[in-house]
């Protein structure tokens, strides 16, 4: 009675084993981010029409999304300074960075060494260096303006 279902238990593994390769092809839909984008427009649709802000991607993001971020530093604040601003993440939805972007000559190359993507606090990109963690125990005046919350 239990070998008639062998062979459909075997085209679920395989159909399960395929769906990375095949995802895309059936809806997955992929938003870019990169802060060096050119435009004319960016709406996210291609590295060479990304957003330049993280936050713009994930806002347009719904469950089953999956955005790329090309190598940069990226902030909460879309570069209003509001240190209340946070990035909004949104469930189901993949974040990866590390990509080489537009203007590479694979802009889907990825490699988070070489196209590291850093999402900071630092609103004014102005933070001092330390050398150790009790330097942030004094006030540093350089961190007054940070984030409250990158996520």
């Amino acid at each position: 009675m239990y070998e008639s279902f062998r062979p459909m238990r075997l085209l679920y593994v395989a159909a399960f084993a395929l769906l990375p390769v095949i995802g895309p092809a059936f809806g997955q839909t992929i938003i870019y981010v990169d802060q060096n984008a050119g435009g004319p427009t960016h709406d996210g649709s291609t590295w060479c029409t990304a957003y330049l802000n993280l936050q713009d991607a994930l806002d347009g993001a719904t469950a089953g999304y999956e955005i790329r971020a090309a190598g940069g530093v990226y902030k909460p604040d879309r570069g209003t300074g509001d240190r209340t601003m946070s990035f909004q993440l949104v469930p189901d939805v993949q974040v990866y960075g590390g990509y080489a972007g537009c203007g590479a000559p694979d802009p889907d190359a990825r490699d988070t060494v070489e196209y590291e993507t850093i999402l900071s606090g630092d609103l004014a990109g102005n933070d001092l260096e330390v050398d150790s963690i009790s330097d942030l125990l004094s006030i540093e005046p350089t961190r007054a303006d940070n984030s409250y919350h990158v996520f």
